[in-house]
């Protein structure tokens, strides 16, 4: 009997410790509030028309998943499972295409509200699927980012331990 030879790589695990790595995740998910509220102030200024660009929503998922993933900053290899759904995501050959489209139509119908913009961004990206780990993080910082900056308003940053109070500032154009 022969038997079939093949290597199967392994994810490096960065954290074993449970309570590590939930620490690190919890100081990367205030990391990553402050570089969404870093994206918005620059997004409102009067000379920078808002354009959404795939090397943010990376840059995002890469500050959320910084020392906890070898894959932080990058969309997933392979394919990907969700456990208790019945949605199978798209290929990982077809990722970046599928977040270059979601970029795309957020860009192209920026006339239209904040609040579809930013829904359609929480569930278009999950529906992609685009990363290993980090997917639900990386899409809520992107539709808050959307909705706060096509509403014209700022927060807080969390680090001030104040409220986020929103603070209107003005409505964003839109690059073409």
């Amino acid at each position: 009997m022969v038997q079939d030879r093949h290597s199967k790589a392994l994810d490096a695990e960065l954290i074993a410790d449970p309570d590590e790595r939930a620490k690190r995740e919890a100081r990367n998910g205030l990391r990553q509030f402050d570089t969404v509220v870093e994206m918005i102030d620059y997004w409102l200024q009067p000379e920078r028309p808002f354009k959404l660009r795939l090397s943010a929503i990376l840059h995002l998922q890469r500050v959320a998943l910084d020392g906890i993933s070898a894959y932080a900053g990058n969309f997933r290899p392979a394919g990907i499972k969700i456990g208790g759904s019945k949605h199978d995501p798209v290929g990982a050959h077809l990722v970046a295409e599928e977040v270059e489209r979601f970029c795309d139509y957020v860009n192209e119908n920026w006339n239209k509200s904040a609040i579809h913009l930013a829904a359609y961004a929480l569930w278009r990206l999950n529906w992609i699927h685009p990363f290993t780990d980090g997917n639900g993080r990386t899409a809520r910082a992107v539709s808050y980012l959307i909705l706060c900056v096509r509403l014209g308003v700022t927060v807080y940053q969390a680090g001030t331990r104040s409220r986020n109070k929103l603070q209107p500032t003005r409505a964003p154009t839109i690059e073409h």
